[in-house]
């Protein structure tokens, strides 16, 4: 009996660049949590929470920004790559991150209250846009039709 092949993909599915689908989760992640220490922080005022805020946001700028250049990768080599509205959209998420990170470059609750968890907050929303961009994409052509 021959061995056969197995492709995790199947036929007429969008092949990712390898490498992409860590770096997204991993920058969807440290891009998620500065919600949730920005909340931490408004509850009790330790400026640690702060400074975890912008710790997360300086790693998930580093790994999404790797990740950035991938999906142009993917793009421009792979046929047929990623979409470009999910690409478009990764630029946005990376935008309104790199802004957040300015804010909360500042002192305590102005570096918060209001506007600095609310691009936390927009910054998730545009990575659920990303994603779901993303899964369209990268669906096999028959479930990309219904």
């Amino acid at each position: 009996m021959a061995a056969t092949a197995y492709s995790p993909h199947p036929i007429g599915a969008r092949r990712p660049v390898p490498g992409l689908s860590v770096l997204t989760h991993m920058s969807a992640g440290l891009l998620a949590l500065p919600v949730v220490t920005d909340y931490a922080y408004l509850q009790t005022t330790v400026l640690m929470w702060k400074d975890f805020s912008s710790w997360l946001l300086f790693f998930g700028l580093i790994v999404a920004g790797v990740g950035c250049v991938l999906w142009l990768i993917g793009l421009l080599t792979r046929r047929p790559g990623p979409s470009w509205g999910a690409v478009g959209m990764y630029v946005l998420v990376m935008l309104a991150a790199f802004f957040n990170s300015l804010l909360h470059a500042g002192d305590g609750w102005t570096a918060i209250m209001p506007w600095g968890i609310t691009l936390s907050v927009v910054t998730c929303v545009l990575m659920l846009l990303a994603a779901v961009l993303n899964r369209r994409a990268t669906a096999p052509l028959s479930l990309r039709t219904a």
